[in-house]
């Protein structure tokens, strides 16, 4: 499951109009990094990209243009106004309740871009819910983003969204493996009180209460939050997506 239901407010004039997976990279997109990635896992059935009713049609048009197989559909939250989002979270709560999902499940967010492959993220732990974590190089970058620590067997220790004091350099990309008894876990979550709108609330919800692995995501990785990120993202990546 893509998350790509936002709406792209801190992008400003970027963002107006168009869905922010679909900004240009060169001759490539946001989410063409995104879904590469994906199809390269052997064990993948099938890659649902969840968006609005406003942007949907341009999704699907993406599909047209990239040629994609069956393996890749649009699915939409059935919200067509800013006013009606329901976050990220309930963005996946709503498509767990329309399309019962086995498990285990493969998030992510849509708006980043990346050169690390995900096998490692996906590879079978049974039970285990799994999220990536990558070294941005500094602190400050964290307090953007979430932070992450670490212990020697490979869990996660603490995860703090937008963490004002981060202890380490290690961010939480949008990237987590659910498995299948987790994912009955999301409704139980939101009718507790649970913050709809981020999902690094529910992963910190999820490491006070279960085992959760770390998985290093190596190469490049950029989060595509802000006008200066996605210029970094077009001199990192557009270069290389022709």
């Amino acid at each position: 499951m893509v998350l790509a239901a936002g709406w792209a407010r801190r992008l400003g004039a970027l963002g107006e109009g168009r869905p922010k997976p679909l900004l240009p990279l060169g001759e490539r997109t946001p989410l063409d990094w995104v879904v590469d990635a994906l199809e390269a896992i052997e064990e993948l059935q099938a890659i649902d990209v969840v968006t609005h009713d406003a942007y949907r049609p341009h999704f699907e048009a993406w599909v047209g243009r990239r040629g994609a197989g069956a393996a890749l559909r649009v699915r939409s939250n059935r919200t067509r106004r800013p006013q009606e989002r329901l976050g990220a979270v309930g963005d996946l709560h709503r498509y767990l309740q329309e399309n019962p999902v086995p498990g285990p499940l493969l998030v992510l967010g849509a708006d980043m871009v990346f050169d690390g492959g995900l096998a490692a993220l996906a590879a079978e732990h049974p039970g285990e819910l799994a999220i990536a974590v990558h070294d941005v190089g500094s602190r400050e970058r964290v307090r953007q983003l979430a932070s992450v620590e670490v212990g020697a067997d490979g869990r996660v220790r603490r995860f703090v969204e937008k963490d004002p004091e981060p202890r380490t350099t290690l961010a939480a990309p949008a990237m987590y493996r659910l498995p299948a008894d987790a994912l009955g876990e999301v409704e139980h979550y939101l009718s507790g009180g649970g913050e709809a709108d981020n999902l690094g609330h529910l992963l910190a919800w999820w490491v006070e209460r279960r085992p959760v692995r770390a998985v290093r995501l190596e190469g490049r990785w950029i989060d595509i939050g802000t006008p200066e990120e996605y210029e970094r993202a077009q001199r990192e990546f557009g270069a290389a997506s022709g």
